[in-house]
């Protein structure tokens, strides 16, 4: 194991071990024969007892390797593993690009939220401060021309979940999950293929955030798509598998968590106070993004919601205005664990559900709700022995004191009754992403800094996000499933003896 990664620091480590079966090709075209000056030769003899003899050659094949790329096509592990993310996206590996292609290629980074609140109080700065830092460093020391903000990407892909799901809604289509966490995504494809169904195509703000730096550079330079790197730095280890998809490898180059990005400074051997002096945040931050990048300071402010971007809480609230002939009132409801979250949307008047959307976090609660999940589209609700005991209870219930007035009915969180679910593989979400840096500060603390960050205003605006839909549509020469979409693959458990008996 490095000393940067291991396998305690990351949430969804599982080791590849015997399990991993990328497949081996032997490619004629690049295998080759050799015969040195002491040739060799073979006497072999047939069934009739007849000698032949022949010249013995040697084949040589190319060295196996694992990509990111196999991994996904892979059920042999769940998650990432640490050999094979280090193969591919590290600080030193950017390095050695930046070397080789300095001429050649722009370098551009976007950064999260998360990743944001994570550095600056680790190397004990503000969050504007931490953010002056970033840009001017990144731009000094290693030459990138343009930073950006992910929350930009974060409103155009609510903004796309929210339609989804009140077109599901309208045709009763029932529960839909959200599909930006990599690592749920990655379960569900290679443990548990029946509920893909279940999950919006909708691609994630890092996904997004990419496509669009890199349409808009593409025209404001006139370069190639691919003459733009884009480096995303992100919460999670798994991130980097997320972007190493076969339908997505053109949006982001190279993704590297708060952890790496803190190991990249330490060996610039940079005195951090060299790049902070008084600026007018706005101007630093339109001055970095692309000419045409729209709300550049907004790309760096927040929307209300989760630390793992306000998912289900957005949807509630586009519902909110949708219904704004209504008086209606937001009624949150606690699940069994913190990680555990219900809101719903009430007629203030008549009490009616107008909407619902929960959030659920960590493997423990997602298996739960997987478990309750048919591929039928039904769930089981209410299927226990603690259920049928509820039930055997408020019948006898009802049967005494029948002339007191009913009590309120307790309402339980069931996150399956909800029309969309915000699920995210990290216990606590994406502010505890396995990327971010060990500080004195707990998750409460986290989320109240995350909490800190300005709040976006014209972002949320129908005309501008309608806006760069049209731009990217325009500049990319994509259709609307291009621009969003996952292409979801059900991927084939092992069925070889060994592989299976490796299970035992």
């Amino acid at each position: 194991m490095s000393a940067l990664l291991s396998a305690s620091d990351l949430n969804d480590f599982i080791s590849p071990g015997l399990a991993c079966i990328k497949p081996v090709k032997e490619a004629a075209d690049n295998n080759t024969e050799t015969n040195d000056d002491n040739e060799e030769y073979g006497v072999q003899i047939n069934a009739k007892g007849a000698q032949s003899t022949a010249r013995s050659t040697t084949k040589e094949l190319p060295s196996a390797s694992i990509s990111l790329q196999d991994c996904l096509a892979c059920s042999g592990c769940i998650t990432s593993a640490e050999e094979v993310l280090l193969a591919k996206q590290t600080h030193t590996i950017l390095l050695e690009d930046l070397k080789n292609f300095k001429d050649e290629k722009c370098f551009v980074f976007s950064i999260s939220h998360q990743s944001r609140i994570s550095m600056s109080l680790y190397l004990g700065l503000p969050v504007s401060q931490f953010d002056q830092f970033i840009i001017r460093f990144m731009k000094e020391k290693y030459g990138f021309q343009f930073a950006v903000g992910t929350e930009l990407g974060r409103v155009l892909s609510i903004n796309q979940i929210d339609q989804q799901i009140i077109a599901a809604k309208q045709s009763e289509k029932g529960i839909q999950l959200s599909s930006v966490c990599p690592g749920f995504v990655l379960y569900v494809e290679k443990t548990k293929p029946e509920i893909l169904p279940y999950l919006l195509n909708v691609k994630s703000p890092q996904q997004l955030t990419g496509l669009l730096l890199k349409t808009l550079l593409s025209k404001e330079l006139g370069r190639d798509l691919t003459d733009i790197y884009h480096l995303s730095i992100m919460p999670c280890f798994d991130k980097k598998l997320e972007s190493a998809r076969p339908e997505l490898v053109n949006e982001v180059d190279c993704v590297l968590t708060p952890r790496e990005m803190v190991e990249l400074i330490k060996e610039s051997n940079v005195n951090i106070q060299d790049y902070i002096f008084p600026s007018q945040m706005d101007r630093l931050y339109q001055q970095s993004a692309p000419r045409e990048w729209p709300c550049p300071s907004e790309s760096w402010s927040s929307n209300l919601g989760s630390a793992s971007g306000g998912f289900a809480w957005q949807y509630i609230l586009s519902l909110q205005v949708s219904n704004s002939d209504l008086k209606t009132d937001i009624k949150e409801i606690k699940g069994k664990n913190s990680d555990v979250v219900e809101y719903h949307l009430l007629n203030s008047e008549t009490g009616e559900k107008i909407g619902s959307s929960a959030v659920v976090n960590g493997f423990k609660n997602i298996q739960n709700l997987v478990r309750k999940l048919k591929p039928s589209g039904k769930v089981k609700v209410g299927s226990g022995i603690a259920s049928r005991r509820r039930r055997r209870g408020i019948a006898g219930k009802s049967t005494e004191n029948t002339e007191q007035p009913p009590e309120e009915a307790v309402v339980v969180a069931n996150p399956t009754a909800c029309d969309f679910v915000e699920v995210m593989a990290c216990p606590g979400g994406c502010i505890n992403g396995g990327g971010l840096l060990e500080t004195e500060v707990n998750r409460e603390g986290l989320i109240t800094k995350y909490n800190g960050l300005p709040q976006i205003e014209r972002l949320q605006d129908v005309q501008v996000v309608n806006g760069v839909l049209n731009t990217l549509k325009k500049y990319a020469n994509l259709d609307s499933s291009k621009v969003f979409s996952y292409e979801f693959t059900k991927i084939e458990k092992l069925t070889d003896v060994v592989s299976v008996g490796n299970k035992w």
